[in-house]
């Protein structure tokens, strides 16, 4: 697939705006400056997570993505300039479902890392603060 110039800096995409990285399809969960916070798209992992939510059919559709798609409420952030938006975005209900999903993710990442050893490689700074979300 090549790559081609994502939007305008100044030009925002919205919550639920589905883009295009390396890693595959996302949605745009917040938007801040020049900052993405993403969550990664999997059409029909093999393997199921704490923090799947399953696509509706409606949301595999528009998508084209087979059945069993699910968006996983771990984000990630990622620069605007890496990005190729995408004409389609989530429905409401599952953008919803992610915002609280993500949050919650968020609290129990929290609590997990403060129990793991600080040689663990999950230090707090590295941590998406929860204000990203809300």
């Amino acid at each position: 697939m090549a790559h081609m110039p994502s939007s305008p800096a100044g030009q925002p995409l919205g919550r639920g705006r589905i883009v295009l990285t390396r890693r595959g399809l996302c949605t745009v969960l917040a938007e801040e400056g020049n900052s993405l916070v993403l969550c990664p798209i999997h059409e029909a992992p093999a393997l199921t997570h704490r923090a799947d939510i399953p696509l509706t059919w409606r949301d595999e559709l528009i998508l084209g993505l087979k059945q069993n798609a699910v968006v996983r409420a771990i984000p990630f952030l990622k620069q605007r300039q890496a990005v190729t938006p995408q004409p389609a975005s989530l429905s409401a209900f599952t953008l919803t479902q992610l915002r609280l999903r993500t949050h919650r993710e968020l609290q129990v990442n929290a609590l997990e890392s403060d129990k793991l050893p600080f040689f663990s490689g999950r230090h707090a700074r590295n941590r998406l603060h929860a204000t990203h979300v809300s």
